[in-house]
């Protein structure tokens, strides 16, 4: 296959253009058929562009086309198949019409033949799927067959063939698929009227296999769904009401077609697939459709001479006439009710149909074993007597015809049956029977049960009657020879039922009547009895007395005897051993030996299997190589224009061929530019005659048409003159009627235009004053403006001044009340080391004792400050223990009692320095490095708290633009100040880098330093001042 991938406009325009050949002979027109159909073929099954399209419909109609002239039904269903998987889920109905049109095509191609058979039937037993061998055709060649069968042949065998598998493919791309349901019962209905139509009984028990075939598998997979029955089976959505109602119309169709066919054998199977189908259905079918199944199902049991079933059936048929309401012309009622009434009257008293064969017992069971599967498919049915017993209550005889109701009275109703009388009397009745013409049937059944009973009434009166008697009461009936009366007799002799025996005696020419014995049935049982008593009493008798001596022998040797019987039990248990031991072991080593011969047996079929995998893809290169030679062979042969329908290109040489076909070419091509020279010479010769014959007689014509057309010209030129002078003579007029207007227009023009004017000038005058007022009034506008921006600024500038003078006194109190907070706080200082120093004093007047280190630690750690070392981080609860003592104050650079001072240790270095304290000066807490002391001041400007290093202080304001509270950058007043005002309070100290740690600064939103206390855990003004450890650090 090619790998060239070609879209479906392309190739269905390729492969119009092949089919449009003009001038081709029947051999290259079908060559180029089947080229077109290669082409459509690869783009139908093309990977890639798998979307459906409406191109891929036309282009499917035209392949099958291609397929149906051709006969090709093989390739129609892999184009359809894979049509299918295509369009199945994207637009079903496309695939519906494709295949309409298949079938509808096919048929049309049939009918045409079928119009030159003369006869069907020598067709009809010949079997469509089953190939021409070569012996049927040399016998075709040497037998005497006229030309007519030659036609039927030849012509209509291969379209019915090839409709046979448009039938069969069809179906078996709508099966169980639930959207195409309708259109699978169109085609299944049409390949019942196929077989009707050409007899094809053969083809009709396959398709009757198919449609079962895909009931099974429906049914199948409705009960025990497998992974492969979900995947085969997506497309079919159980059973519905719709879907089993047409399968049912189905199976209906396909039962009328075997009776028609007479193929009882499958209507009786297609009676099983309906009761099937019928299980899926929890509503009734449509009555119609019942009568329609029941009256096909009459005529199948009538042929296999069930009289009770087929009595049963055609009265349900008649019931469900009534039922419906179906109105019948009255011969026709009559004539159904008369059937129905002989059927019941025909069914036999007693069964006895398989008496005659072989294995007698055998038959009757598997006939018995029929009869009630066929009953249980059509419901219980009734007796005899039940089916005659409804004649009457539903009024069926009194439809019948007068002749089956007399019958019915005399051989049913009857309670005294004459046995001297009773042929004369239905006699009459008989012969009107015998010369209908679908009621005659029943007369020979209608005969065997007159026989039957007047045997009956016989034996209840007589003991013997003699033949040549019996023959005069039965006289007048067709089927009373003596042969079948014999018969007749030989049939009842087994019945089990009878009373009474029959026998014929031919030496007396006599027949003899006998109660059955009710032993004559148990003869052998009563023998076999007899010789099973005889046995007890053989092992019940006692046996004979015994000499004492051999008695006294035994008894001296029982307990050996017993022994060695014990002896000889313990050692057939132990062969038993031994030798079950032996069967284990054998049994090892021979599944020892099976697994390595299975092993090596897997292994040897490994290699088989690897060496002609290995075979097959040599193989297949090899092929791939030779049919890509013999392709492009052939693509280059084609070009060259040789027809390569008969050349062989396994047997010849390709480069030899190719070589021939060129050359071949080049002559062709060589003889073809010669005769075009030729030709064109030639054609020279005849223009150059033609044109110097042509030229006297063309010269005439120019003359004679130069002056035509000089005459012409002079006309025209004087009627043009003539509609010039009259329309000069109307436009002078319409001017002297226009002169006399026109002062008047002028002066209306010039009085227009002046008003205008005015009007015009007097607007313009009123815009400029507009627009002249509009200018002051905008001027206007900007100066007020400006005023009004003036008069804010001053107002800002104002209070600012106020805020910045506010803020500076504000700050003033707070260096007095820090001096006094320093002096308060030096003196208590004083204290503490006085008291420490008092401590220390007793602590060491006291007498030595040893404490552990871990309890030394928590001594020490009671009530006192912890020692921090140098270099470590304080905690958090060391640092803060004492937070409810007073703080100190903040000291000055110069030291004294302004500053914190830092509690050294006993060590020799540097002191610390101080936890907020300068770097280069004494301790101080949050003082300046270089001007005097301060509480949060700044270094360069007036004492400020929390104010910045080169403005007033501002609580995290932006640089440039206005504060988050209020302030501006110019100066407008802020929560804490700004910039470039006063000195106002800073809230966290006074640089950005002032540590927050341990509570400094307090809670965000409450009162100031001058204000309520803060919340715990910061530097309230009320807090005692906090303790210093004992000669340690902070």
């Amino acid at each position: 296959m090619s790998h060239f991938f070609q879209k479906p406009e392309n190739a269905l325009k390729r492969a119009n253009e092949l089919l449009n050949t003009p001038n081709a002979d029947a051999g290259v027109v079908k060559r180029q058929k089947r080229n077109a159909l290669e082409i459509l073929h690869e783009a139908l099954i093309a990977k890639k562009n798998r979307t459906w399209q409406p191109t891929h419909e036309v282009l499917m109609v035209t392949y099958l086309n291609i397929t149906i002239d051709l006969q090709l039904g093989r390739i129609a269903k892999d184009g359809l198949h894979q049509y299918r998987n295509l369009v199945l889920a994207q637009n079903p109905a496309s695939l519906e019409k494709v295949l309409l049109f298949f079938v509808s095509e096919s048929e049309k191609r049939v009918a045409e033949a079928r119009k030159h058979s003369t006869e069907l039937s020598i067709l009809a037993s010949v079997d469509l799927e089953s190939s021409q061998s070569p012996e049927a055709v040399m016998m075709s060649t040497t037998t005497a067959e006229d030309s007519a069968d030659r036609t039927d042949r030849a012509l209509v065998l291969p379209w019915l063939r090839f409709m046979w598998e448009t039938y069969r493919t069809v179906l078996d791309i709508l099966r169980c698929n639930t959207k195409l349901e309708g259109l699978y019962k169109q085609v299944a209905l049409s390949a019942f009227a196929f077989c009707r139509t050409y007899v094809r009984k053969i083809e009709f028990r396959r398709l009757c296999e198919i449609l079962r075939t895909h009931l099974y598998t429906m049914q199948r997979h409705e009960a025990t769904p497998t992974t492969q029955s979900i995947r085969q089976m997506r497309g079919w959505e159980g059973w519905s009401a719709e879907s089993v109602e047409l399968h049912l119309t189905i199976r209906f169709d396909q039962l009328d077609a075997a009776t028609h066919l007479e193929l009882f054998t499958e209507g009786f199977r297609t009676v099983d697939d309906i009761h099937a189908i019928m299980q899926f259905w929890a509503t009734p079918p449509k009555a119609a459709i019942m009568a329609t199944f029941y009256k096909n199902l009459a005529h199948i049991f009538y042929v296999s001479k069930n009289h009770l079933l087929h009595a049963f059936a055609l009265f349900k048929y008649y019931t469900l006439l009534q039922r419906e309401g179906t109105v019948l012309p009255d011969p026709e009622q009559r004539q159904l009710a008369s059937a129905v009434v002989l059927a019941s009257l025909s069914i036999p008293i007693r069964n006895h149909h398989s008496i005659l064969l072989e294995n007698a017992e055998t038959a009757a069971g598997l006939l018995e074993e029929k009869d009630e599967h066929m009953a249980a498919l059509l419901g219980y049915p009734p007796t005899r007597r039940q089916l005659l017993d409804d004649m009457t209550s539903l009024r069926i005889v009194n439809t019948a015809l007068p002749e089956v109701a007399a019958l019915y009275d005399q051989l049913y109703r009857s309670s005294a049956i004459d046995p001297l009388r009773i042929v004369s009397q239905i006699q009459p009745s008989l012969a009107v029977l015998t010369s209908h013409s679908s009621l005659h049937a029943y007369v020979p059944f209608l005969e065997e049960l007159t026989i039957h009973l007047v045997l009956d009434q016989l034996t209840h009166v007589y003991s013997s009657v003699t033949l040549s008697h019996f023959y005069n009461m039965t006289n007048g009936l067709s089927s009373a020879s003596p042969r079948e009366i014999e018969q007749l007799i030989v049939r009842s002799r087994k019945d089990p039922t009878a009373s009474v025996r029959v026998r014929i005696d031919h030496a007396s020419q006599c027949m003899r009547f006998s109660p059955v014995l009710a032993f004559e049935s148990q003869a052998k049982h009563l023998t076999r009895l007899g010789k099973s008593l005889q046995t007890v009493l053989d092992k019940v008798t006692p046996p004979p007395p015994s000499c004492s001596s051999v008695t006294l022998a035994a008894k001296k040797t029982l307990p050996a005897t017993r022994a060695a019987m014990l002896h000889r039990r313990v050692r057939i248990e132990q062969h038993k051993e031994a030798f079950e031991k032996l069967q284990v072991e054998k049994a090892k080593a021979d599944a020892r030996k099976k697994a390595e011969a299975e092993a090596h047996r897997a292994k040897l079929e490994a290699d088989r299997l690897e060496h002609e995998a290995k075979k097959r893809e040599l193989e297949k290169v090899q092929k791939i190589k030779e049919d890509i030679a013999r392709k492009d062979a052939k693509s280059i042969l084609a070009k060259l224009g040789k027809d390569t329908a008969d050349v062989d290109f396994d047997t010849m040489d390709k480069a030899k061929l190719l070589q021939e076909a060129k050359d071949k070419a080049l002559k062709a091509k060589e003889d073809a530019q010669r005769k075009l020279k030729d030709a064109a010479r030639t054609l020279d010769h005849i223009v150059r005659a033609t044109r110097e014959a042509e030229f006297p007689i063309l010269h005439a014509q120019f003359q004679a048409k130069q002056a035509q057309d000089k005459l012409a010209f002079e006309q025209t030129w004087a009627a043009a003159l003539v509609a010039a002078e009259h329309a000069h003579t109307f436009a002078v007029s319409q001017k002297a009627l226009y002169d006399q207007s026109q002062p008047l227009s002028t002066a209306f023009r010039a009085a227009h235009e002046a008003r205008q004017r005015v009007k015009v000038q007097e607007k313009l005058k009123q815009e400029a004053l507009r627009r002249q007022v509009e200018a002051l009034e905008a001027k206007v506008d900007r100066a007020q403006t400006r005023k009004a921006d003036h008069e804010a600024e001053i107002r800002r500038q104002q209070e600012a001044e106020r805020k910045r003078v506010e803020l500076e006194a504000r700050a003033e109190r707070l260096r007095e009340e820090a001096a006094a907070r320093d002096a308060e706080d030096a003196r208590r200082r004083q204290e503490e080391e006085e008291e420490a120093e008092r401590v220390r004093q007793e602590e060491a007047s006291k007498p030595k004792k040893y404490t552990p280190p871990i309890a030394r630690d928590q001594t020490d750690q009671g009530d006192k400050w912890s020692t921090v070392p140098r270099a470590g981080s304080r905690r958090l609860d060391e640092a803060f223990k004492g937070r409810d003592a007073p703080r100190e104050g903040f000291g000055t650079r110069g030291g004294g009692a302004g500053g914190i001072r830092s509690f050294r240790g006993d060590d020799d270095g540097p002191p610390p320095s101080s936890r907020f304290g300068s770097r280069d000066g004494p301790s101080r807490d949050f003082g300046s490095r270089d001007g005097p002391s301060r509480d949060f001041g700044s270094r360069d400007g007036p004492s400020r708290d929390f104010g910045s290093r080169d403005g007033p202080s501002r609580d995290f304001g932006s640089r440039d633009g206005p504060s988050r509270f209020g302030g501006d950058r110019e100066g407008g007043s802020s929560r804490f100040g700004d910039r470039d005002g006063g000195a106002p309070l800073r809230r966290f100290g006074d640089s950005s880098d002032a540590s927050r740690r341990f509570g400094f600064g307090g809670d965000r939103d409450g009162p100031r330093d001058d204000g309520p206390p803060r919340r715990e855990g910061s530097f309230r003004r009320d807090a005692p001042p906090s303790r210093a450890p004992e000669g340690g650090r902070w």
